[in-house]
């Protein structure tokens, strides 16, 4: 696993196919874009702030795409009576390419009250916070809207 650097630059993009860009704000303020490589799949979070922008990149591995779609729609979004996850079952891991990427239900994703969930690479370091890990929040409907759909376009449906 190599590190890569935050995609905030035309020379750290150049690399990478930029996928979907969305606004998570009215204001325009809060940016996700969506970018890819042949072994990854990069998600770059802006706030912009006043005086200072906050960026922070989440990256997996393209591997850990159907994991992650078939995870989300035949267990959390199944119920268990159905073949879903068990009801107390709040997060789930698998590792990929050497990678350990967690996904976990989340009551407050991105937004109080919003439920959606968290995917975590356990396995790289935050951009932001060196001895955290990599994380990303995403509501219900932006991984409706966005990230299944995107997960498709890429071939791992």
């Amino acid at each position: 696993m190599r590190d890569i650097n935050l995609l905030n630059t035309d020379s750290a993009k150049a690399p990478f196919r930029n996928l979907v860009e969305e606004a998570l704000d009215d204001t325009g303020n809060k940016l996700v874009q969506y970018f890819s490589n042949d072994k990854l799949l990069v998600i770059y979070r802006i706030n912009k702030g006043k005086i200072h922008d906050t960026e922070n990149q989440s990256e997996f591995p393209l591997t850990s795409l159907s994991w992650l779609k078939e995870t989300i729609v035949n267990g959390f979004w199944r119920l268990p009576s159905a073949g879903g996850l068990p009801k107390d079952k709040h997060s789930v891991s698998a590792t990929f390419d050497g990678e350990e990427i967690l996904l976990g239900r989340s009551m407050n994703a991105g937004d109080y009250g919003r439920t959606g969930f968290k995917i975590v690479n356990k396995s790289r370091k935050s951009h932001i916070m060196p001895s955290r890990p990599q994380e990303f929040q995403i509501t219900d409907e932006q991984v409706e809207k966005v990230l299944l759909p995107l997960i498709d376009q890429l071939g791992f449906n």
